[in-house]
């Protein structure tokens, strides 16, 4: 099973939404939105930045078998 954006209203009565795995792991929760185009819309920057975004290390260490090619 893929996994899929969930859109909720929280018990502050704002929309968020969850990225959730395939087993149902919650990958992240948004922040909270007043209205459902502007969850929506961070929905797809979220795919968006996810498909073409690097990955950065800033923790300054470096496992063994990673390569700095």
């Amino acid at each position: 099973m893929a996994s899929q954006f969930n859109l909720y209203v929280d018990a502050d009565a704002c929309l968020r939404f969850q990225l959730v795995t395939g087993n149902g792991d919650v990958l992240l929760t948004s922040e909270a939105f007043k209205d459902e185009d502007a969850a929506i819309a961070a929905i797809w920057s979220v795919r968006e930045a996810a498909a073409n975004g690097r990955i950065v290390d800033l923790t300054g260490s470096m496992p063994e078998n990673h390569s700095t090619n």
